[in-house]
């Protein structure tokens, strides 16, 4: 027993080592979708959205939100809040298919990617485009990015050999200039045995092009002739972050080739919100990893993120200011009040100098007596009596008004918590029940933790019927025993009993009426077992 756990323990020390050691799996990163304040399908910065392409064979379990992270700047990392395929966004792709047709493809391979083809473009969606280019001694255009569906068919059941060289990076060269200065996921698919004949640019020249317009390759090598070559296109899917696969057989040439566009719709798209970063119009450079399996990828992309309006709370100018104005104000007041203490001031008198003693009077003669009695013997005149002066009546003073009562305190509005258990799948932690609109009288279980609504059928409650409704619209979140609500930039908004939401999130009670579009849903609490209650 112990020699088997001691043998497990060094075989479970020799996979780390080997985990450890193993390479990490590259990853390609791009384009970056976003937008400003104008109107659009992309998120509103500072959402942003980047698509990162990881090997085919990743399991979805690897694809979480929590594994993608992102750093603008080498500022701080923020992790994804959502991952999505390429498909569910309905951004779609611009791919150019590079077509080698001399006579080493005369036959049964050009008969199988002519199928594959087939496949490919009737797979591809509304939104994507597809541009056929034939490869021989000279390039051809066979249908155009403007051609109608129906016109690349067309193109394609006129497939035909011809000529006797392959001018292949020539044509390629010329492919990677060929793409319109588009936000689209922009690809090359190069079907061809890597034989060049007659070329006057090199394969180095094609792999900077691509650099340049960031443009991925992805590679179909046939093995007709000489194996050698196609570890030309190997290295080119390889230095551009696509795509090599080796057809041994036509019938595994028109798979590859007829499967090649659901590979693309499945490319991950993650979701990040960079508040951090101020929407100045500048490029910045993105550095995106990947964490999987105790190993980390890492790819980067350069990318001019929209110009936005500085919030108040952020204009660092009007802060500056506004301190510096405040400042001076504070300055004046203290100088006025100081001038106010100068006048108001007590006036200091010197104490008076003492006067020479002035030179003596002289001595004034006697005064005159005067008798009290008349001289004449008249009796005296009769003391005046006093004056009664009649003093106007006055009116009793009124009484003071009594004083107001104080104000009464201005009623704070409160917004009661309410506590919902955590959302799974087997329990959900509320029901909306649509009262009006298309869907009225049906229940929707809130059984995740971020609980999308929306058009798009990426939402886990789709509303596509209705015009109003945005394609992302509006999330419940689950927080702590708390669910909110915020809305998603949508085009008409989010109301909440009548109240329109505005950027933060709102919490949600029992009985709380949703406004999306032309629906409204009453929020239900699930009772223990998670039913309706």
């Amino acid at each position: 027993m112990r020699i088997l756990s001691i043998s497990l323990m060094f075989a479970g020390l020799l996979t780390a080592a080997r985990a450890a050691d193993a390479p990490a799996a590259p990853i390609y990163a791009g384009p970056v979708y976003t937008r400003g304040q104008e109107a659009g399908v992309y998120p509103q910065y500072p959402d942003l959205q980047i698509q990162v392409e990881v090997p085919p064979s990743t399991s979805p379990e690897l694809l979480k939100p929590e594994a993608f992270r992102v750093k603008a700047d080498n500022g701080s990392p923020v992790t994804a809040s959502r991952v999505q395929t390429l498909a569910s966004t309905n951004y779609g792709i611009a791919v150019s298919v590079a077509l080698d047709v001399s006579g080493s493809m005369k036959g049964g391979p050009l008969n199988a990617v002519r199928t594959g083809l087939g496949k490919f473009v009737n797979d591809a969606g509304p939104h994507d485009k597809i541009a056929i280019q034939t490869i021989a001694d000279d390039s051809r255009w066979d249908a155009t990015w403007e051609d109608s569906r129906d016109k690349v068919r067309g193109a394609l059941d006129g497939l035909a050999a011809r000529g006797k060289l392959t001018r292949l990076w020539d044509a390629l060269l010329e492919a990677a200039g060929h793409f319109e200065d588009s936000p689209l996921s922009q690809r090359i698919i190069v079907i061809s045995d890597g034989h060049d004949e007659g070329s006057l640019h090199s394969e180095e020249e094609v792999i900077a092009a691509a650099h340049q317009h960031r443009i991925v390759v992805d590679a179909i090598g046939i093995t007709r002739s000489n194996p050698v070559y196609l570890q030309g296109l190997q290295r080119l899917a390889e230095e551009t972050g696509g795509l090599f696969r080796e057809a041994r057989s036509t019938t595994e040439l028109e798979n590859l080739v007829g499967s090649g566009i659901d590979r693309l719709k499945a490319i991950p798209v993650a979701t990040f919100r960079m508040d951090d970063l101020p929407g100045d119009g500048a490029p910045h450079h993105f550095l995106v990893t990947w964490k999987h399996e105790g190993t980390e990828s890492a790819a980067d992309v350069t990318a001019a993120v929209p110009r936005m309006p500085v919030p108040l709370h952020k204009n660092r100018w009007l802060w500056i200011g506004g301190g510096a104005a405040a400042l001076l104000l504070i300055l004046l007041l203290v100088i006025l009040m100081a001038r106010g203490r100068r006048r108001s001031a007590p006036v200091l008198v010197s104490p008076p100098v003492a006067a020479p003693a002035p030179a003596p009077a002289p001595i004034p003669p006697p005064p005159v007596r005067v008798s009290a009695r008349p001289l004449s013997g008249e009796p005296l005149p009769a003391p005046l009596k006093p004056r009664k002066v009649e003093m106007p009546p006055q009116e009793p003073p009124a009484p003071a008004p009594a004083p107001a009562p104080p104000p009464a305190p201005a009623k704070i509005k409160t917004q009661l918590m309410a506590r919902f258990p955590k959302p799974t799948k087997e329990r959900p932690a509320a029901w909306l029940l649509c009262e009006e609109g298309l869907a009225a009288g049906k229940k929707f279980p809130v059984d995740e933790i971020e609980y999308w609504i929306g058009a798009l059928d990426s939402n886990h409650l789709q509303i596509a019927d209705d015009p109003t409704v945005s394609g992302n619209h509006a999330c419940l979140v689950f927080d702590h025993d708390v669910l909110g609500i915020y809305d998603h930039h949508s085009t008409n908004g989010t109301r909440v009993n009548g109240e329109l939401l505005n950027e933060t999130k709102r919490l949600l009670r029992p009985g709380d009426r949703i406004r999306v579009g032309q629906h409204t849903f009453c929020l239900q609490l699930a009772d223990r077992e998670g039913h309706s209650s």
